[in-house]
């Protein structure tokens, strides 16, 4: 019996807690919608969070500084709080999030190919990077398109191949 009231009061926390979020009598499937949509945002937030203090933890144990503090992570960390809420606050991730997510990992990469040069070390966190884009290149995200990313115009011989020359030349065996 006191398992029960036990289970019951701690059902009951959880609802609580979650407050206006369940599902109100009536509701339609465009409001369960706009309400699995806030449940998402906040949850990518919590994940971003997440993120943040791990950066936040490889920066203490590689530096003994916080990454908001190093020049290396200041960057990722900015853009990481930045984001994590503006999704807690409800807003959406618009347009510009991928390609400057995009852009962003092509920067902290770029500074990590110059570590890795000189640091054994940095080889792996360099390495963690390009998968890291690797996979976001596979969902679709992608820089914004600049000036060499547009399409151009084809040029006439573009489709065929070049014609191949073949010198002969006499070989002396000796």
């Amino acid at each position: 019996m006191r398992s029960q009231a036990r289970a019951t009061t701690s059902a009951n926390r959880r609802q609580a807690e979650r407050g206006a979020a369940d599902a109100p009598p009536g509701e339609s499937a465009a409001e369960a919608l706009a309400r699995a949509r806030q449940h998402a945002l906040r949850a990518l937030s919590e994940a971003l969070e997440a993120g943040r203090a791990l950066v936040d933890a490889a920066s203490l144990a590689a530096t003994g500084a916080r990454a908001s503090d190093h020049p290396l992570f200041a960057g990722a960390d900015a853009w990481i709080a930045g984001t994590s809420q503006r999704l807690a606050r409800g807003g959406g991730l618009g347009a510009e999030i991928g390609p400057a997510l995009a852009e962003a990992l092509d920067a902290e990469i770029a500074r990590w190919q110059q570590r890795a040069a000189q640091e054994e070390e940095a080889r792996a966190v360099l390495r963690a990077f390009l998968g890291l884009r690797e996979i976001l290149w596979e969902v679709g995200v992608r820089p914004a398109a600049g000036p060499a990313d547009e399409p151009r115009a084809p040029r006439a011989a573009e489709g065929t191949r070049p014609r191949r020359t073949v010198e002969r030349v006499a070989v002396v065996q000796g």
